[in-house]
């Protein structure tokens, strides 16, 4: 049973700055600093009618007080100079940079959009039109794990008046599916927009594999591609994902544990991508289901709502003779499943979203998202 559908909303439209007061820039303060070190060489005349602090100095030692006041003016003001076109640069940075990213994403670009949206978010760390965008380009590409990250992150980032729009990005992407058509319009326009867009196009792949048509390449064409993605971008964990799973669907595990062998990085440095596949592996393949149930747990720590997953830990646990637990877990799949039945998740999110603002609407969503597991998410709802 999939996520529950809901409409896709136009990118652009949904990102709106909300006016902020820009701070002044720095030269205003060092400018005075240099109209006081100036003081220093003014004729008695010059001074007469300041304050005692702008007194002339002893002739004896004017002429060395006023040089070194000279320089000490001179260098504030270099400082004063750098600084204002430091701040005038990094203010107009993050606005450039989200332009730019809007820019490229009407053109198709999804890839480049996403490397301007990353760039502005270093650039300002709190403002959240970048984040909310580039959440909308990981859910077309259907890249929940880092969606989750990136809105966790924003979420911590933004002020408090912006998370509600956070989490509501991050309870699309994990709770409903795109319609398939849309989906599939719009990552075909970003592959062919830009054919090195890999995670446009390992997506298109993926919808592909799930929902085929008549006019959809066939599972030899599918595998020829991403088994030629993989040897040019192994580092790219969402290409070696998909052709894993498309070899274990082809029936070929073997090939496909070759693959998920070379998994990059570490065991302590892998998430929920490689343990789903490990697990899947040990389970089904080498008949191991201890470490399978290992595996699994790992997944459900990073994303608890997986219910497939879920479902494979039960038959494991049930194994190993853990039939209590299996009976627990298979509970916790009937229900998460329940939830996510587009049929009543759709009118509910679609009425809770529409007044976020509310107390009751919050505590619906939170209800939503503990009831599929996503104590997290459902305790941040509460929150605001």
């Amino acid at each position: 049973m999939s996520r529950a559908p809901l409409p896709v909303v136009t990118f652009v439209s949904r990102i709106s700055a909300r006016p902020r007061p820009a701070p002044g820039p720095p030269e205003t303060y060092f400018v005075s600093l240099w109209e006081s070190c100036r003081m220093g060489r003014r004729s008695p005349r010059q001074t007469q009618g300041r304050s005692r602090a702008s007194f002339s100095p002893p002739s004896s030692v004017a002429p060395w007080r006023s040089r070194r006041a000279i320089a000490i003016g001179l260098a504030l003001a270099l400082v004063a100079i750098g600084l204002a076109v430091s701040w005038s640069i990094s203010s107009k940075e993050p606005a450039n940079h989200l332009d730019q990213a809007r820019k490229l994403l009407a053109a198709g670009l999804a890839g480049e959009a996403e490397r301007a949206l990353r760039a502005a978010i270093i650039v300002k760390a709190d403002a959240p039109e970048p984040y909310r965008l580039l959440l909308e380009i990981l859910r077309v590409e259907d890249r929940s794990l880092e969606a989750d990250r990136l809105a966790w992150e924003a979420f911590d980032q933004v002020p408090p008046f912006d998370r509600e729009a956070i989490l509501r990005e991050l309870t699309l992407i994990v709770l409903a599916d795109l319609p398939d058509d849309l989906a599939r319009k719009a990552l075909t326009r970003w592959s062919t927009a830009d054919p090195t867009d890999i995670e446009a196009r390992v997506a298109l792949l993926r919808r592909i594999a799930a929902m085929p048509q008549a006019s959809d390449p066939d599972r030899p064409a599918r595998l020829a591609e991403l088994t030629e993605l993989v040897a040019n971008h192994p580092e790219n964990l969402n290409a070696r994902e998909a052709l894993v799973s498309e070899l274990a669907d082809a029936g070929d595990p073997e090939q496909g544990r070759s693959i998920l062998d070379a998994w990059p990085g570490l065991d302590d440095t892998r998430d929920a991508r490689y343990w789903r596949l490990r697990g899947r592996w040990n389970l089904e393949y080498d008949h191991q289901p201890e470490r399978a149930i290992q595996a699994f747990r790992e997944v459900l720590n990073e994303q608890p709502h997986d219910w497939r997953t879920r479902y494979r830990l039960a038959r494991a646990l049930r194994q190993t003779g853990r039939v209590d637990e299996s009976t627990t877990e298979g509970e916790t799949v009937r229900r998460i499943r329940e939830v996510l039945d587009p049929l009543t998740l759709t009118p509910r999110l679609e009425a809770a979203l529409s007044h976020p603002d509310e107390s009751s609407s919050r505590l619906e969503l939170a209800e939503i998202c503990n009831r599929a597991g996503l104590t997290r998410l459902a305790e941040a709802w509460k929150s605001l």
